[in-house]
């Protein structure tokens, strides 16, 4: 079935410093101008960075082309450039894409777009250019205009205006609502709904009505998640009426609630209270209660008592739900860093999620709480994971003074250290920068390496001692995955003076 939301070609990353790495869109200071050194390792250089443009797999070319999109450098945009023209199609996209991050506007040329010779590069382009939000009106009203468009990228470029507040093409999407695909008919019955158009919403309730129950469960979960994504506030009361089918399974209900209470607080606490009333299982009750407790819109107070069971985690979660609910960020951190101490996963990585819109000190106060039990605790109680890399990344940014302190605390363990230090190459600040210089010598031949990376990223110049440590590494010195390699050696060819040096031997052929 196609999806909604999501390109329809991934590619994986491997490792979790390769994930991290090419994860962050972190902002890299001012234009890095140094004297190299006498020994600059810069063909070494030179040849970790042809590793973007050489012959190989694609998966390879993209995980280092997006590691130097990550950067978000205005000297790398002649190499995004020649990107375009290349002969592999993921480096066109992913031309195209960091060209467009590096833009003003935030937005993809839709000229080099329709110089793709590909339909199906095209289209990963476009939907890959929705899921990073670099499409502005005027540009998706040019794509449009483009004739050959599959029915999906129609669709969801409609949902996209809609997104952005813009009028939809009410003819378009006519056209998709009797698309053979239920995915794609839903999607557009939901925008049309949205703008008014009861008759489509009614022909397509009937024609999901006649389809089997797996299949209406699938179609409403691509909805759900595609009604959040786009904004279609509109299609909130339908989408939750069909979840009242008998035949409607709960995961399927509580994705559409979820999408409800995001967009439309008091239809998605209506359609909670119900499902918690019916749905009384721990595991219904758990996830239930994190969708209440992650809701940054207004809540009704005392939702909190309808999840309550007497287990430690649900009452955990129940008391961040009254807190949530009382609009006081300090009572909220402290709510949800008790639901960090209940040691679940789950709830911990929700925790993390809704301390991002808390004010900074609460929010750095949540974060922190969660690494500090990280470096107490019994490695299988919270397992190395997203949760925590995230956690140490937006520690960095609002308070990396506390990343300092976490650092010298778990000298005895390494890995983490190098988790924490790479958190400081992602916030490429001077503050992370002075912190990595400062300790420096104490981590193994990998964190070292991280730590004269994060040093190169949040400083504008270097000394010629770090810029040449840097080059060593950037040459396949410093023990890094191939992901940060390609950072270190592009970092040292700018810090040297040399950036248009390189590119002119490593543009793709």
């Amino acid at each position: 079935m196609p999806s909604l939301v999501s390109p329809r070609r991934r590619v994986g990353i491997g490792t979790w410093l390769r994930l991290c790495a090419v994860a962050a869109a972190c902002q890299v200071g001012h234009h890095a101008q140094g004297q190299y050194t006498r020994t600059d390792h810069f063909d070494g250089s030179v040849a970790t960075l042809k590793r973007c443009v050489l012959p190989s797999d694609a998966r390879e070319h993209h995980a280092l082309i997006v590691s130097l999109r990550a950067l978000r450098d205005p000297s790398l945009k002649p190499f995004f450039e020649s990107l375009t023209r290349s002969s592999n199609w993921s480096s066109r996209v992913d031309g195209i894409l960091g060209l467009a991050e590096l833009s003003e506007s935030r937005d993809i040329d839709p000229n080099l777009v329709q110089r793709l010779t590909s339909a199906e590069d095209r289209s990963t382009a476009v939907r890959n250019a929705v899921g990073f939000r670099l499409l502005t009106p005027a540009t998706i009203r040019q794509l449009l205009k483009m004739p050959d468009w599959p029915s999906l990228d129609r669709v969801v470029l409609n949902a996209e205006l809609n997104r952005l507040g813009e009028k939809v093409d009410e003819t378009d999407l006519r056209a998709a609502a009797a698309d053979q695909s239920e995915e794609i008919a839903a999607l557009a019955c939901a925008l049309l709904i949205a703008h008014g158009d009861e008759d489509v919403w009614n022909a397509f309730e009937a024609r999901l009505a006649r389809r089997p129950p797996e299949v209406r469960n699938l179609v409403l979960q691509e909805m759900a998640k595609a009604v959040l994504l786009y904004d279609i506030v509109g299609a909130v009361d339908p989408m939750l009426r069909l979840i009242e089918d008998e035949s409607i399974t709960t995961a399927t209900r509580m994705m559409a609630i979820g999408s409800a209470l995001a967009l439309k607080g008091p239809s998605g606490q209506e359609a909670w209270k119900r499902l918690v009333q019916k749905e009384r299982s721990q595991t219904a009750l758990v996830r239930a209660g994190l969708q209440l407790m992650s809701q940054t819109t207004p809540i009704e107070p005392g939702l909190g008592s309808a999840i309550r069971n007497g287990e430690p985690l649900v009452e955990a979660i129940a008391d961040a739900i009254e807190a949530n609910a009382s609009g006081d960020p300090e009572a909220l951190a402290g709510a949800l860093i008790v639901v960090i101490d209940r040691a679940n996963r789950q709830s911990a990585e929700w925790a993390v999620q809704r301390a991002k819109a808390l004010p900074t000190a609460q929010g750095g106060r949540v974060w922190r709480h969660l690494l500090e039990r990280f470096l107490t605790v019994p490695d299988n109680t919270l397992a190395l994971g997203a949760v925590v890399l995230d956690a140490a990344r937006r520690l960095a940014i609002a308070d990396p003074a506390a990343i300092e302190t976490l650092i010298s605390a778990a000298k005895d363990e390494p890995q983490v250290q190098e988790i924490l230090v790479l958190a400081l190459c992602d916030a490429a600040t001077p503050e992370a920068a002075r912190i990595a210089r400062a300790l420096r010598g104490s981590f193994t031949r990998r964190g070292d390496s991280l730590a004269i990376l994060a040093v190169a990223r949040g400083q504008p110049s270097l000394d010629p001692d770090t810029l040449r440590e840097l080059g060593i590494i950037g040459a396949g010195g410093g023990d890094l995955d191939p992901t940060l390699l390609v950072q270190a050696a592009w970092l040292f060819a700018r810090h040297s003076g040399r950036a248009d040096q390189a590119l002119s031997q490593i543009n793709p052929q």
